[in-house]
């Protein structure tokens, strides 16, 4: 099983979902200046945000095995740790949380690509 994380399509630089009851308030910034908040119902927040990616994948993550853990792969280069990515399966992380997803697993050992990780001691 593998993850790809794409970037924001320019000039989006940031953004910020809060989730409320049903809806989730997305904040957006444009060239790191806040342009403003759409109210969206909880379901629609994935779709929504597939319209604001690029089509440029910057990293992936796969599972090596047990005895590996998870691996990552930088696929653009000069990426900062504070970049937002967004996964194929719609999760907001910043490159510095996928970078430290190397090597992780869960305490049972078996893969994950969402949920689970946990920092190597």
């Amino acid at each position: 099983m593998s993850t790809s994380y794409y970037r924001l399509a320019e000039p989006i630089t940031h953004l910020n979902g809060e989730i409320g009851g049903g809806h989730t308030h997305l904040g957006i910034w444009v060239n790191h200046g806040k342009t403003g908040i759409l109210v969206l119902h909880n379901n629609e927040v994935g779709p929504f945000i597939r319209l604001l990616l690029s089509d440029i994948v910057a990293m992936r993550t796969h599972w090596g095995g047990s005895e590996v853990g998870s691996i990552v792969t930088e696929v653009v280069p000069g990426l900062t740790d504070e970049m937002q990515l967004i996964s194929e399966y719609d999760e907001i992380l910043t490159v510095g949380q996928i970078r430290r997803r190397q090597g992780s697993r869960r305490q049972d050992g078996y893969p994950t690509e969402l949920f689970g990780y946990e920092e190597q001691a």
